[in-house]
């Protein structure tokens, strides 16, 4: 007898318990969901189609190639590191210094629409975490949006509060450097 296998939309792989994401027409096995942006929502995999997706692995397997040549010009440190290559007006959000292997999202920086910083309650009474978020009008991610402070739920009071609201501030002053726009603008 055989057993009745679920596999996954792109590779044929096997389906796990867990880590899987359901697509529009499909489903997407947890190794495909690795080679991903990490900016994808759950909303972001609902909404795509196999063959959506399986673009934008082609996307993410030409971002990896990129990395080499994008060069940090500019950084703010942080949970997640906001580096921009100048000369290519190009920015990436990073968590580890280990680029290929992490293989952040180099977005172009007239991609950005709109950026904000929120302060959101954590649980009721127990602390807060702040956001920055950025629109982006970009064919693959119309949205990045990072929890700036390392563990969730500080308190104001907490000595990492105003170094997360410095990163998160300087997150949206780098990304709005109008010398960086000049040239996109005329």
């Amino acid at each position: 007898m055989s057993e009745n296998v679920e596999r996954c939309s792109l590779c044929n792989e096997e389906l796990t318990k867990f880590g899987n994401r359901d697509l529009k027409d499909g489903v997407l096995c947890r190794n495909c969901v690795k080679l991903a942006s990490s900016w994808l929502s759950e909303e972001d995999y609902r909404n795509r189609t196999v063959e959506e997706m399986r673009k934008h692995l082609k996307y993410r397997e030409e971002n990896r190639n990129r990395l080499g040549d994008f060069v940090k010009d500019r950084c703010v440190e942080g949970k997640y590191s906001l580096y921009i290559d100048d000369g290519k007006k190009e920015f990436i959000l990073s968590k580890r210094k280990d680029m290929k292997k992490e293989n952040p999202d180099i977005i172009p920086l007239d991609h950005v629409c709109e950026m904000s910083v929120t302060e959101e309650a954590y649980k009721e009474g127990e602390g807060v975490d702040i956001f920055f978020e950025a629109v982006l009008e970009d064919e693959e991610l119309d949205r990045i949006r990072l929890r700036v402070n390392e563990f969730p739920g500080m308190t104001k009071d907490d000595e990492e509060y105003p170094k997360v609201c410095e990163t998160a501030l300087a997150y949206l002053d780098a990304l709005a450097d109008k010398e960086i726009f000049e040239e996109v603008e005329e």
